[in-house]
């Protein structure tokens, strides 16, 4: 296989991962940022979002698995 085109693929692959990685990033960031921009009264009520978006990052993570985790 040409050399040349092994590069470029290879490049092409990692600025994909790359993308995808921001993608997911600032998913998440803004999930975190919403949680703590809801002005919580107690600590339990953080507590409780917290819960919840663990909860969500763990059946992503399930779905992604193909429900095997």
């Amino acid at each position: 296989m040409d050399p040349n085109l092994v590069k470029q693929l290879q490049k092409k692959v990692e600025e994909e991962l790359r993308q995808r990685e921001v993608g997911l990033l600032e998913f998440w960031l803004y999930e975190l940022k919403t949680l703590e921009g809801k002005g919580h009264r107690d600590l339990a009520s953080l507590q409780t979002g917290i819960r919840n978006l663990v909860s969500r990052m763990e059946t992503r993570l399930k779905v992604l698995k193909g429900g095997h985790g």
